[in-house]
């Protein structure tokens, strides 16, 4: 039987793989619809800043904390709170604005609770993985996911935009609550897993948080991939956060261009996703890191040097592609080789720390393009880019890390993550 045939019977991975689908639908539908009606009842590129970072900084400021929650208690009742709690801001914000109008301080405090609440949903919904799907299949769930979510998030912002267009923005945050409704129950169907930590819950928090970086600290490998996301995610958001100029003022393109080229970033992640596994590629986790860093450079260079859109729509494909794979692999080998009671903290910190510097980048972007243009800011990017590549390709740790599905490894082993 192939794997997909075999995740298909598991009951408690096909409701945490349509919850997770559920929830990105809902985030992509909330995302569109937040932004919208801030803009449209302000008109203040500033209110729409607030949105975003209410949205953003939590993910950074409490990632290393929910990491230590996760690990601390069962994993299936804080994903369950995590999803519950979202659409319960969700559906309060549409009574404040049924009843008030539009308050900017309604929005901003309601796109904060629920990212402080998306913070759990991350690292409990993959550390949950490995106790519901054998090791041999985690490459091939979390193709799924990837790929699935890539389409749920095509469909939630689609279907926001004609929400609004057709009946407001108001149905389409009822839509996003009643969407994470959905998606708790069904975490909350998956049944007890082996997720009952007694020894954990007797440390505290900070301990624990404790014990998580210091597990990355030795687990070099992992480490090393950590910080080469820190600096390829500042560099790609030089690029990504201001694509919308680089179509109009570079390519002179439309509205259409951009969305097709958003459509087809999620595409290829679906795709590259879903292929990571058939191809076995998680035994190459590291090594794909660093060519990671070349691919990207070059890909952002000819987006400069040959600015044309249908050169920029193939090359904003691959670009998915690559992140789908990047993704997969990572979390699969996370998945494989870190012991299971800290998996929670090392995909909380992870994110914390990779998504460190994507502030300071949209920060230092938008100044770059409005003192020396678009194509310097993404000539620096994509030279960067390169130059990351080239510092990680020296590090042997970093060329370790990955695993083999088919190889038969102890829980708590990790041979290939450079921790030992």
């Amino acid at each position: 039987m192939q794997p997909a045939s075999r995740l298909a019977d598991n009951v408690p991975f096909r409701r945490l793989w349509t919850a997770r689908v559920v929830s990105r639908f809902g985030s992509a539908l909330s995302y569109v619809v937040l932004l919208w009606i801030t803009f449209a009842a302000t008109g203040s590129a500033l209110a729409v800043a607030y949105v975003g970072l209410a949205e953003f900084v939590p993910t950074v400021a409490l990632g290393i904390l929910s990491g230590a929650v996760v690990d601390r208690f069962d994993r299936r009742r804080v994903v369950v709170v995590s999803v519950l709690g979202r659409g319960a801001a969700m559906a309060g914000l549409v009574v404040v604005l049924e009843l008030l109008g539009f308050r900017l301080g309604a929005v901003v405090v309601a796109a904060g609770v629920f990212s402080v609440l998306a913070t759990y949903f991350g690292p409990g919904s993959q550390a949950l993985l490995p106790e519901i799907v054998r090791r041999e299949h985690l490459a091939d769930a979390n193709g799924l996911f990837e790929s699935s979510e890539a389409v749920a998030g095509i469909v939630g912002m689609g279907l926001a935009g004609l929400l609004i267009v057709t009946v407001g923005p108001l149905p389409g945050l009822a839509v996003d609550a009643g969407a994470y409704l959905v998606a708790g129950l069904l975490v909350l169907a998956i049944g007890a897993t082996a997720s009952a930590r007694p020894a954990a819950t007797a440390e505290g928090l900070l301990r624990q948080v404790r014990d998580g970086l210091a597990y990355l600290r030795r687990a070099v490998g992992l480490l090393e991939v950590t910080l080469a996301s820190l600096v390829l995610n500042f560099l790609f958001s030089l690029v990504l956060t201001f694509l919308v100029v680089y179509v109009v003022d570079v390519l002179r393109g439309t509205a259409l261009e951009y969305g097709v080229l958003e459509g087809l970033l999620a595409a290829g992640w679906g795709l590259g996703g879903l292929a990571a596994g058939r191809a076995g590629l998680p035994r190459h986790t590291g090594r794909l890191w660093v060519a990671a860093g070349f691919v990207q450079g070059t890909i952002v260079l000819a987006l400069v040097l040959v600015p044309v859109v249908p050169v920029a729509l193939g090359l904003f494909f691959l670009v998915g592609v690559g992140e789908g794979i990047l993704n997969v692999t990572l979390q699969s080998t996370v998945q494989a080789t870190v012991p299971e009671r800290l998996q929670g903290r090392f995909f909380a910190t992870d994110t914390a720390i990779s998504y460190a510097s994507i502030p300071a980048a949209q920060l230092a972007g938008g100044l770059l393009i409005v003192v020396a243009g678009v194509p310097f800011t993404f000539v620096l990017a994509g030279v960067g880019s390169l130059a990351a590549g080239a510092a990680l390709l020296p590090l042997r740790e970093i060329r370790r890390v990955g695993y083999d599905p088919r190889a038969a490894t102890p829980e708590g082993a990790a041979p290939t993550s450079g921790s030992r």
